[in-house]
């Protein structure tokens, strides 16, 4: 039994290199990452001495030890520019920045949403996708210009998770809002011509979903404490 059980033992040593060497030179075509090109007989030389050092050092923990470092040998050794190459077919996560931002209707409205993953002041009251726009004077009525409003909105856009100012002017503000795997979300702000409402749209670039209404919800009521509120209970 003792022989029978060393001949396995010599046996499976002898063999699971080549099995688990193949296997590393597998990992980077699922994975994804470029693995280094070795000749036949660096692969067989290779081979030879991880069976060697597993026969002298014995034990199913030595293999499993050999078995890891042979596995992580293509992520170690692969290029990250390489690795990027590979997976240019998917985009870039940010994507491209959309056409029709800005004030439409003679800087009355913004532009419409164009896909589910939106919402905006412009859209139907009765659509899935419309939220009510700001008042941004106290109830009751108040003095605060356009200008120290845009001051106090842009002060609090600043302050959202992964949000960057692109275009604020006295009525207009645009910024972007990078969220999870890198995406970008683009959020809009018009200041109405009534002197006293803002419109707002927020889009996603990408098909997947987005919270738009919670980060709405977190910038009004940031806002809040300095008299904004919606208009409206809807």
């Amino acid at each position: 039994a003792a022989i029978a059980r060393t001949y396995k033992e010599v046996m499976l040593d002898s063999i699971f290199p080549s099995r688990w060497l193949l296997l590393a030179a597998a990992i980077p075509a699922v994975s994804g990452f470029a693995a280094p090109s070795l000749p036949c007989g660096a692969v067989r030389s290779q081979s030879a001495s991880v069976s060697l050092r597993m026969q002298s050092e014995g034990g199913e923990a030595s293999r499993r030890g050999f078995v890891a470092g042979l596995l992580a040998l293509p992520l170690a050794v692969a290029l990250p520019n390489e690795a990027s190459a590979q997976f240019e077919f998917l985009g870039d996560p940010r994507g491209e920045r959309p056409g029709g931002l800005g004030p439409a209707a003679g800087g009355r409205f913004l532009s419409l949403c164009s896909s589910e993953n939106c919402v905006a002041t412009s859209e139907d009251v009765y659509s899935k996708r419309y939220l009510p726009p700001w008042a941004y004077n106290p109830e009751g009525g108040g003095t605060k210009t356009t200008a120290e409003a845009m001051a106090e909105l842009a002060a609090v856009v600043k302050t959202q998770p992964g949000a960057k100012i692109i275009t604020q002017n006295d009525k207009y503000l645009y910024a972007e809002f990078e969220r999870e795997l890198g995406l970008v979300d683009d959020v809009e702000f018009l200041f109405a011509p009534d002197g006293q409402t803002v419109e707002y749209r927020s889009a996603a670039r990408k098909k997947k979903k987005s919270d738009h209404r919670a980060r709405i919800r977190a910038i009004r009521l940031a806002l809040a404490p300095k008299g904004w509120k919606s208009v409206g209970y809807r």
